[in-house]
């Protein structure tokens, strides 16, 4: 097994790099978790695999990766983006300008900024509108997939036939069952590794809404202030942040207000 000593040195190196809140009870998760990837390096004790991890950051990562889950699926809590047809995107309608920018922060295997990209591109389709979606995780693993944008027919089962037939190639003979994201679509997205624990991001633009959603779960406190910060600098002031149904954090009420379930806008 792993000392509470040994677990609290694991804790607080992810806690420091990463912004990862792990608690004494999760020292069996650790204890699991670790014992495949020792074998799979042949180590023999989690101290040697500690001393591993100083100072090498894709290790790092790759515990980070082990430690959380990753679940996702296309159009995930409805109601956000049926908000942000029906309350949000008319409103860009009648402004001048014809840009638009999301982000989907901690998107892990891409399904939510493919469903954020297809609400857009329906919505716009044909009115001359740029728009870029930027998707970012730190897991490098998860973004190579979702870049690939290949599904299994059990995750697109649940999105609408007329939406498959359009946004997504049935694959054929060896890629039978599998269902690929069509180029137009591919196109309004970029996936960049991020670690949301930093000060700053190397994002040079402002974004009119940002979609983080399930992530604050792995956050304690202090980094979640820290983020929530960060992404109100790098809203538009119209902006809108959606949040996951499991994130219970407290927000700002200065800095946000409440438009609809866990759905918050820039107060300026």
């Amino acid at each position: 097994m792993i000392s509470d000593q040994l677990f609290y040195k694991f804790s607080n190196i992810l806690n420091k790099e990463i912004g990862l809140s792990l608690p004494l009870k999760k020292k069996y998760l650790l204890y699991t978790r670790l014992t495949g990837r020792l074998r799979e390096l042949g180590l023999n004790d989690f101290d040697t695999y500690y001393n591993l991890i100083i100072g090498n950051r894709s290790e790092l990562v790759k515990l980070y990766n082990l430690l959380t889950t990753n679940v996702t699926r296309f159009f995930r809590e409805k109601y956000h983006f049926k908000y942000l047809q029906e309350e949000v995107l008319p409103l860009f309608l009648t402004a001048e300008k014809k840009k638009i920018r999301a982000w989907s922060a901690g998107c892990s295997t891409g399904e939510e900024a493919y469903s954020l990209a297809i609400v857009l591109e329906q919505f716009f389709q044909g009115k001359g509108y740029d728009i870029k979606i930027i998707a970012t995780d730190i897991n490098t693993e998860v973004l190579e997939f979702a870049r690939k944008g290949v599904y299994s027919y059990q995750k697109v089962a649940d999105i609408p036939y007329e939406l498959l037939t359009r946004y997504f190639m049935l694959g054929q003979e060896q890629n039978r069952g599998f269902f690929k994201v069509k180029n137009h679509l591919r196109k309004m997205l970029t996936f960049e590794n991020l670690n949301l624990n930093l000060e700053d991001y190397a994002i040079n633009y402002k974004f009119d809404f940002i979609f983080c959603r399930n992530v604050f779960i792995y956050f304690d406190q202090k980094t979640r202030k820290r983020i929530l910060n960060n992404f109100y600098n790098y809203l538009q002031d119209d902006g809108y942040l959606f949040l996951g149904h499991a994130d219970s954090t407290r927000l700002n009420s200065n800095k946000w207000l409440q438009v609809w379930k866990t759905t918050f806008q820039k107060n300026i």
